[in-house]
């Protein structure tokens, strides 16, 4: 086997469970789906915290609690307030510093989808970096648990963020509630992964079923779930607007396809690329059919 060939295969081995999970949550994305290039840059931002996490955790002593064969009155103060909270802090910065300032971070919902994407992105390169310490047998465990779990972590404070942008800052408690709780479950499952590992299953498997009814629940709250956003074209005949789906000019009877040009947001108005999936103004979603 080539070295390219093993760097390509334990990457793939390293990203390939991020992958996935973030393909199966994104799918329940539905109503107002978000772009996928912002998904994939607060994916990469994601990987990128692994950087300051990994400073942070050194810096504040993890390393040295945990060198060697740690006891369990080590373990826990590393991971409750060290580890938890650095990792925790990272991802939300991911996501805080990144999508939720864009356009289209504008439902509750967003806050778990981009909490996820950035999640997934940290599980996935701190994956890789187990790989090449400990071997690729590590992902047996790691794939079907640690990714998930950190996927759960940071569910929860991608709740609060969705919360706190809909109430305009207001609910700045919740928030930092949220990320105080998210720490703590990560230190918790941490350290059951070290005194009981059942219990870190369990809580997977537990939060990993509350985040998927958290994506459900979001769908069926969503304040779009009834507005659909159908842009319009300018008739190259008359010059009035016409709505894409309709295949003739409301006003003067010209075929549609004469409507060349930009399409119009019908709820900004903001004149888009014909191409474009997304309103540049307003961040609404522009559907053809």
């Amino acid at each position: 086997m080539t070295v390219s060939v093993l760097i390509l295969s334990l990457i793939l081995a390293s990203f390939t469970p991020g992958f996935f999970w973030l393909w199966f949550f994104l799918r329940l994305d539905k109503i107002r789906p978000e772009p996928r290039r912002l998904i994939a840059l607060t994916f990469l931002l994601g990987c990128v915290s692994t950087i300051p996490a990994g400073l942070g955790n050194y810096f504040f002593g993890a390393h040295a609690l945990l060198d060697g064969a740690p006891e369990l009155l080590s373990i826990v103060p590393a991971m409750l307030l060290v580890v938890g909270p650095v990792e925790e802090l990272c991802k939300f910065g991911a996501v805080r510093l990144g999508a939720y300032r864009s356009l289209y971070f504008d439902e509750p919902v967003d806050g778990l989808v981009y909490a996820s994407a950035a999640s997934l992105g940290f599980a996935s390169l701190e994956n890789l970096i187990y790989i090449l310490e400990y071997g690729p047998t590590v992902m047996l465990a790691r794939a079907p648990i640690s990714t998930v779990a950190h996927l759960v972590f940071g569910s929860i404070w991608g709740q609060a963020l969705g919360q706190y942008y809909v109430s305009d800052g207001q609910r700045r408690a919740l928030l930092l509630g949220s990320l105080a709780l998210a720490a703590g479950a990560h230190a918790l499952f941490n350290v059951m992964v070290f005194a009981f590992p059942l219990g870190a299953i369990a809580l997977t498997v537990l939060g990993g079923i509350w985040v998927y009814r958290t994506f459900r629940r979001g769908q069926l709250t969503s304040p779009f779930r009834f507005r659909r956003n159908y842009p319009r074209v300018q008739c190259e005949n008359c010059g009035q607007p016409v709505i894409v789906l309709n295949r003739f000019c409301t006003n003067c009877g010209a075929p549609r396809h004469l409507g060349r040009g930009a399409i119009i947001c019908s709820h900004c108005r903001n004149p888009n690329r014909t191409d474009a999936s997304f309103c540049t103004g307003c961040g609404d979603q522009l559907l053809r059919r």
